[in-house]
């Protein structure tokens, strides 16, 4: 089901406590009901890939959801699903993928055991992984956020080895600080982060046409994925599409 065939639209689907939730930097959220009516909605509206990102997984040490993967199987969608939440050995990745998943998001693994995110890479394949960097601007420098410890720390180019050497497909790629909030995401990320020229799918206060347009004037983005601002309307989806020309996404 996926394809990389010109930019995408993915849309978020944001969970904590087994309910859809819109979150406002990770630290405020406002309970939007069922995960699996969400998803069913933006398949209907087409979103070219949903992200399913269970934020309570990891920080719990609760492990994937695997009920909420077979739930979201059963609907039988056609859009491409990428899982994150709580994946933390080989065992977890393949049963995520065997259940349904299209692809995995994989951030605490890389922050704890790299050797890790390598195994379930070589196993999986590169093309099933997205590597999820939190990330924001301290003093004119770009650093990586670990929600684990609260802590900012330099980018390492070992994340730039991890795509060199096949191991990951893309970057998500999020603003910690404007993250739920409404079309502010910071454009001084994406001038700091192009020279790794890794392909990289943007999120975080990202929804208007005006914001997207900007981010896809880099080369090195291969999506824009948008949360909140898709949960209120049916036809944003193909308003945004629209309004940016087939020039940028797939129909």
């Amino acid at each position: 089901k996926y394809l990389m065939s010109k930019k995408r639209l993915i849309g978020v689907v944001t969970v904590k406590d087994h309910i859809a939730v819109q979150s406002f930097g990770y630290k405020r959220y406002y309970p939007l009901g069922k995960p699996e009516i969400l998803i069913k909605n933006l398949d209907a509206w087409g979103a070219d890939e949903i992200l399913v990102n269970l934020i309570d997984r990891s920080t719990t040490n609760k492990g994937p959801d695997f009920n909420l993967i077979k739930k979201i199987a059963s609907l039988k969608i056609t859009t491409p699903i990428i899982y994150g939440g709580g994946i933390s050995s080989i065992k977890e990745a393949v049963e995520v993928i065997k259940l349904g998943a299209d692809r995995i998001l994989i951030e605490s693994i890389l922050n704890k055991d790299i050797e890790k995110l390598i195994e379930i890479s070589n196993k999986l394949g590169s093309q099933a992984i997205i590597l999820s960097l939190p990330v924001n601007i301290k003093q004119g420098k770009i650093n990586q956020f670990n929600y684990l410890n609260n802590k900012s720390t330099n980018i390492s180019y070992k994340i730039v080895n991890l795509f060199n050497k096949k191991l990951i497909s893309e970057i998500l790629l999020s603003d910690v600080v404007n993250e739920g909030q409404k079309n502010s995401f910071n454009l001084k990320i994406l001038k700091h982060f192009k020279k790794f020229n890794i392909p990289t799918i943007v999120f975080g206060g990202i929804g208007s046409k005006e914001l997207i347009k900007e981010g896809l004037k880099y080369s090195f983005i291969s999506a824009i994925a948008v949360g909140n601002s898709l949960n209120y309307q049916e036809d944003t989806i193909f308003k945004l599409k629209n309004s940016l020309t087939r020039k940028y996404f797939r129909y």
